[in-house]
């Protein structure tokens, strides 16, 4: 009477082994499609894309570093002698030329991650000046070899790639700058963090946690019991006062003290 009946039951059509599949890719579909369209995931995405191209750039750049180096000393050294010393000197002319300008782009790199634009006179004239140095070494050396005739080949890459390395540099910033407005668009459509729920009615808020309890020495504790004691045969509730008084401690240790005979009804304080 409150059910189907057997016949009723075999009528009904069990979904078949194709539809159950397809239904499990659809649940399954609807949960990826919902998870890759949170705004969360966009911000983690576009963020670890940014510390993937950067990394990428900075091995290019380096590299580039490296080929100009080459450049930089050639046009230092020219026919010096490896006896002298500033054949070797003239390898650490680009080393540190390059190392200042890294330091350079890892804080444009970290003050842009933080949103914090950083596109100054003297930060763009500080890197043209370097790279210029290296660009103008270079293509010197190209063009006046200390050694053998002037190559066309080496006079082109010579040139080209401290420009490169140049328009990295420049290229860097924006593409930090870029990455960080995707994510800080993802998370501005990110919706707000829901609220803690409210408290069952009826019953009160958790408490928050309790300041260290007092233990008094044992003369002390003698005097609050005193002093409550008294009050009590007057008919009245013992106050800070009265603690502050017998106790002879300061006014805010005599309210805590207060609070702590209050939160244990009156009972007699740990000495």
């Amino acid at each position: 009477m409150f059910g189907k009946s057997k016949s009723d039951r075999e009528d009904t059509p069990t979904p078949s082994r194709r539809v159950r599949a397809l239904a499990d890719q659809l649940h399954e579909a609807r949960d990826v499609h919902r998870l890759s369209t949170d705004p969360m995931l966009g911000a983690v995405t576009a963020d670890r894309f940014r510390v993937s191209i950067s990394r990428t750039m900075w091995v290019f750049l380096a590299i580039g570093l490296g080929f100009t180096t080459t450049g930089v000393h050639d046009f230092l050294a020219g026919d010096r002698l490896l006896s002298d010393p500033l054949w070797w000197g003239a390898w650490l002319a680009e080393p540190a030329l390059a190392g200042i300008l890294v330091t350079l782009l890892r804080w444009e790199a970290a003050m842009l991650s933080h949103g914090v634009t950083t596109n100054v006179k003297p930060v763009r004239y500080l890197k043209r000046v370097l790279l210029g140095a290296t660009l103008i070494a270079n293509v010197w050396a190209g063009l006046a070899p200390a050694q053998g005739p002037v190559s066309k080949g080496m006079v082109f890459f010579h040139l080209v790639i401290p420009l490169v390395v140049f328009l990295l540099a420049e290229v860097m910033p924006v593409i930090q700058q870029t990455c960080t407005q995707v994510r800080e668009q993802a998370l501005a459509a990110a919706p707000p963090a829901e609220p803690a729920p409210d408290p069952t009615p009826g019953k009160p808020p958790a408490a928050t946690a309790p300041s260290p309890r007092l233990r008094l020495p044992a003369e002390i504790s003698s005097r609050v019991d005193a002093a409550v004691t008294a009050a009590r045969s007057e008919g009245r509730d013992v106050t800070a006062e009265d603690i502050r008084r017998v106790a002879r401690i300061p006014e805010q240790m005599a309210a805590q003290v207060l609070a702590q005979l209050t939160t244990h009804n009156g009972h007699k304080l740990d000495a």
